[in-house]
């Protein structure tokens, strides 16, 4: 999902369908269900069912946390006076990135495998970054465009 907050400056993150309370909700109805499940079958003398029904919930867990951790992944994309400036991150900026506005270019790059994903690259004298990994391909078509025209405004 594409977010422009202010001209020429942009919010990249990927589309979630669930935030972490409705996360909890579902898990919570899957738990139960699984480990009512368990314990019926541990009343009814199968007493190895019940570890592994807590063990399916705890891996539902594991996988629920991994997925909802990577949608809070976010790229800020801005240019500010003659710089096109990139941070990425979660909640802080883990990697800041800073390309002259008049030498950066912008490149959609197809995949060499059928099926696969173009790719955007952003870069300066060989230097390059991919942009919007986890956009769709119509998303990072469009925010090429978008960047690109904003960086020959005004340059």
């Amino acid at each position: 999902m594409i977010t422009e907050i202010e001209a020429d400056a942009w919010i990249l993150q990927p589309t979630r369908s669930m935030n972490w309370s409705e996360a909890r909700l579902v898990l919570l109805v899957i738990a139960t269900f699984s480990l009512t499940v368990g314990v019926f079958f541990y009343v009814l003398g199968a007493p190895l069912v019940l570890p592994f029904s807590g063990l399916e919930v705890l891996a539902l867990t594991a996988a629920f946390y991994v997925v909802l951790r990577a949608g809070q992944e976010r790229e800020v994309v801005r240019i500010v006076d003659e710089q096109l400036v990139i941070e990425r991150g979660r909640k802080a900026v883990r990697e800041r990135f800073e390309f002259s506005r008049f030498w950066v270019r912008v490149e959609l790059k197809a995949s060499r495998k059928r099926f696969h994903p173009k790719r955007l690259l952003v870069g300066v004298h060989g230097r390059t970054i991919e942009l919007g990994h986890f956009l769709t391909d119509c998303e990072r078509e469009s925010f090429a465009i978008s960047l690109i025209n904003a960086l020959k405004k005004n340059g």
